[in-house]
């Protein structure tokens, strides 16, 4: 409830609140993270140990920028972890422009 007349506030908060699936109990079960394109990365504590993973692949965010980072191509990378490569690339995007 906003009570001091900010009511673009609540417009913020609802739009975090769609990325968030709840669980029959009413607590949030998987969060889906902003800030991408194609990619759709989400916070699930029963997947990779609640770090950020790719819904299709189900691979965790650190291990495919660490097989990156190592040197192998973008192609290999996807394929290795069954990562679209689109989303592979929205992902290097974000990381790059974070860094930046």
């Amino acid at each position: 409830m906003v009570r001091n007349g900010q009511h673009v506030f609540n417009d913020v908060v609802g739009g975090y609140l769609q990325r968030v699936e709840f669980a029959a109990d009413g607590y949030a079960q998987v969060i889906q993270l902003p800030d991408y394109r194609k990619a759709r990365l989400v916070v699930d504590p029963r997947r990779g140990f609640g770090q950020p993973t790719f819904s299709r692949g189900g691979a965790r965010l650190e291990d495919v920028m660490a097989l990156f980072r190592a040197g192998e191509p973008l192609q290999v990378v996807a394929e290795e972890f069954g990562v679209p490569l689109d989303e592979l690339e929205d992902v290097l995007r974000v990381a790059t422009s974070l860094a930046a």
